[in-house]
């Protein structure tokens, strides 16, 4: 593979491979396989201090079954990672057939990252220096792009329970909305057995884990509940458009350029409502792995292909903006049915359109 006239990948006789990953979390580590089963020279770069107890950051571990060929891709099946189905949820108070899982994300993104050299330290000045290419991978840190054109982050908070509802019943899944000044909600996703996440996230100034505190406290009133490891952190929904510039080229010793070229959450790659981040980077990755010595190529496919992200972006400055729901057209309400669609979620679509004045629940609470 070559970029500007220069062959990226190949490891110089006695030298150093010329491209390094920056975060070795789902977009990084992936990207990284695919490059390895097509015999490129890859170094990875993390320092694996998340401070969580699994090794990564807040997320619910849920996926649309057809992430499996992007696993298929790197010869791992989606079935050895699956720890449970969700064939029905609740969203909102509807009840909708899916086709989401949850997986054993910390597992995936081992395995991944075993298909290259993983170093255990971030990429700083002195280590820049000797790559050609440079991809950043560091998620939310977008740590060696510059700053998002225009950023909104949704904060969250989760735990890790044990729940026994009794009479051999188990909690049902669902997401959702909270009573929050901005944008919220809570979500419970079955881990096999008798675990789940619990979570929130929140746009806006409320601390996300008094949320989760109040769904905790609705889950308590119905099932005896063991709280394992809690943690909290944030994910972009700042939506690709958003989020450019994704590369940026320098000069180098010997008058050679190097490229910084991000992927998955460092440009947005998340579902703004949803803040769905899993399959987006493997998504993301394959685009860069297609156009890795052509960064303005890349950014076009980026673009085009999560086009649906800008109109979810656009839906959410008008929920946050000082009108709030009020704000919303009949395109911003389809837009809400699209996404669950898009994520494997089948709602009735006449309740759904007829119950999409709930939103405003979502938004500023019940009318008084």
């Amino acid at each position: 593979m070559r970029v500007r006239g220069r062959s990226v990948g190949k490891r110089p006789p006695g030298g150093t491979p010329t491209l390094a990953i920056a975060g070795a979390g789902v977009a990084g580590a992936y990207l990284g396989a695919l490059l390895a089963t097509r015999g490129v020279d890859v170094e990875l770069f993390d320092p694996a201090a998340h401070g969580t107890d699994c090794g990564l950051s807040p997320c619910g571990w849920g996926v649309p079954s057809r992430t499996g060929p992007y696993l298929e891709a790197v010869g791992l099946s989606l079935d050895d990672y699956v720890l449970a189905s969700m064939e029905n949820l609740t969203v909102g108070g509807l009840r909708a057939r899916t086709s989401l899982l949850t997986l054993d994300k910390p597992r995936l993104v081992r395995d991944l990252a075993r298909f290259n050299r993983v170093h255990r330290r971030s990429v700083g000045p002195e280590l820049i220096e000797g790559y050609d290419l440079v991809i950043d991978a560091t998620g939310l840190a977008r740590a060696l792009l510059p700053p998002c054109r225009s950023d909104l982050l949704l904060s969250t908070a989760q735990c890790r329970i044990t729940a026994d509802p009794g009479e051999g019943r188990r909690l049902a899944p669902a997401v959702e909305g909270g009573v929050v000044p901005g944008f919220g909600y809570t979500w419970l996703f079955p881990l096999g057995g008798d675990q789940y996440h619990l979570g929130a996230g929140v746009v806006g100034p409320v601390d996300p884990e008094g949320l989760l505190q109040r769904a905790l406290l609705g889950l308590t009133r119905g099932a005896r509940l063991v709280r394992h490891c809690v943690c909290r952190g944030a994910v972009r929904v700042s939506s690709p458009h958003q989020a450019t510039p994704f590369y940026t080229e320098s000069g180098r010793k010997g008058g050679t350029r190097r490229i910084i070229v991000g992927v998955g959450e460092s440009i947005g790659a998340v579902g703004p409502f949803t803040g769905e981040g899993i399959l987006p980077s493997l998504e993301c990755a394959r685009l860069l792995a297609a156009h890795l010595d052509d960064p303005e190529g890349y950014t076009r496919a980026v673009l085009r292909h999560f086009g649906w992200m800008k109109g979810e972006r656009k839906t959410l400055d008008r929920l946050l903006a000082p009108a709030g729901a009020a704000n919303l057209g009949l395109h911003d309400r389809w837009r809400f049915y699209r996404n669950a669609r898009r994520s494997g979620i089948r709602l009735p679509l006449g309740e759904a359109v007829r119950r999409s004045g709930r939103l405003s629940e979502w938004v500023d609470g019940p009318a008084p």
